[in-house]
């Protein structure tokens, strides 16, 4: 249930489009930013920092070509990223599944998930205002655990809170099918809320940096549970996740390298009590 979290999480934060970050053209969907990260490690309370992703930039060194995913020291899974021209065209993961991406212009249009043989599992829209994405819709025809994964790895992880990300995970194995909808406000050129019909969740206090995972399109089979709100163009200092009578308060430090953040301790606190978490990142 964890892993399926954070994939969706990651789905949300992907669609904020600026040129800010990138050396790419604003019309161009190529991941190239200033800094390309190699590693990044993890350590929550208790435990000892571990690897959690190896990043890939091929042989061209311009293009994110596959991201290595590790449970401690083992290898747990890989995502391949495979391109037409400027623009991710599928995301593949090891057990055949993938994602393939539809473009209208220079808008990303909807993404759809695939199984081994080709069936149509899930599909995500999204509509604009503007350049900005306002809504996400997540559609289930047939998910199963791989896809909901894929999900949590993608932009959706890197955009709720985990509690977040277990609502939609639930409701994305529920086999009623139900679909489930995003709404995105914004503040300048950083998330201000998303909310659902069961909770919203706010972003504030932005610091005036780069964030790394800016214009990335994530849309994989993976845990990625460091939450990256790459629909935002400054990394964020404080989220606030509400579901009726249930608040969970995340507050963000950073450390810098060259304007980019080079570790991100997370800091939550809930009913439930409080965690810490640090990820350190390593760039080329």
């Amino acid at each position: 249930m964890k892993k399926l979290t954070v994939f969706l999480l990651t789905i949300v934060a992907f669609a904020v489009v600026s040129i800010s970050f990138t050396s790419c053209r604003e019309s161009d969907d190529t991941y190239n930013p200033r800094k390309k990260i190699l590693y990044i490690h993890e350590k929550e309370d208790g435990e000892a920092e571990h690897l959690k992703e190896e990043w890939d930039w091929g042989m061209s060194e311009d293009r994110l070509h596959c991201i290595y995913f590790y449970n401690d020291i083992e290898l747990e899974g890989k995502d391949l990223f495979v391109y037409k021209e400027d623009r991710i065209f599928q995301i593949k993961d090891f057990l055949g599944y993938y994602s393939e991406y539809f473009y209208a212009d220079e808008k990303l249009e909807r993404i759809e998930y695939y199984s081994p043989i080709d069936d149509l599992l899930a599909k995500i829209t999204f509509q604009y205002d503007k350049k900005k994405i306002s809504k996400i819709t997540v559609y289930n025809y047939e998910m199963d655990k791989n896809v909901i994964g894929m999900i949590e790895r993608g932009f959706m992880g890197k955009l709720l809170p985990e509690r977040g990300m277990k609502i939609v995970a639930e409701k994305l194995a529920n086999p009623t099918k139900e679909t489930i909808v995003f709404n995105l406000a914004y503040e300048g050129d950083n998330i201000l809320s998303i909310t659902t019909d069961e909770y919203v969740v706010t972003y504030s206090n932005y610091d005036t940096r780069s964030n790394p995972w800016f214009k990335f399109h994530p849309f994989s089979t993976y845990q990625v549970e460091l939450y990256l709100h790459i629909f935002s163009k400054n990394n964020p200092g404080k989220s606030i996740f509400k579901e009726g009578v249930n608040t969970i308060t995340t507050t963000y430090v950073y450390t810098y390298d060259d304007d980019f953040p080079v570790t991100i301790q997370s800091n939550t606190v809930s009913s439930e009590g409080s965690s810490t978490t640090i990820n350190r990142i390593v760039y080329k």
